[in-house]
């Protein structure tokens, strides 16, 4: 028998029960900007690692891959109102960053959005025998 009582168990409705964005402001390291980040949904989440898959699932798009942190970043970034700053136009526009401003802010979005450095690796290891694709 467990400890925990139905009392203190989530049910199925407050498991589906509509969500609040989460968001957080931030400071770049370098350039000083002030800058919000938003939480992701799950959709949003497996949709981003997708997009790294290549068709057959065998193996690692090489620009998608080359460029996921940014594309990470744009979905994150979000302006007072909780709109999307940047759209997928502006990911190339990112790669001109500092270095130590783009790496903080992808760390502060996957932390936000309870990602791990160890998720990118896991789509290498679960993608079967990994081959990086152009």
């Amino acid at each position: 028998m467990s400890e925990e009582t139905n009392g203190s168990l989530a049910n199925v409705q407050q498991l589906f029960a509509p969500r609040v964005r989460r968001y957080k402001e931030l400071t770049l390291p370098i350039s000083g900007l002030r800058v919000r980040i938003q939480s992701l949904t799950e959709r949003e989440v497996s949709a981003f690692q997708a997009a790294t898959i290549t068709a057959s699932g065998t193996g690692l798009k090489r620009s998608k891959l080359e460029d996921a942190n940014r594309r990470f970043i744009a979905l994150c970034l979000v302006d007072g109102a909780g709109n999307r700053l940047l759209n997928d136009s502006h990911v190339s526009a990112l790669a001109e960053w500092d270095g130590a401003d783009s790496s903080y802010l992808y760390n502060e979005c996957a932390a936000h959005a309870g990602l791990k450095t160890e998720d990118i690796e896991g789509l290498t290891k679960n993608s079967g025998t990994v081959r990086v694709a152009d």
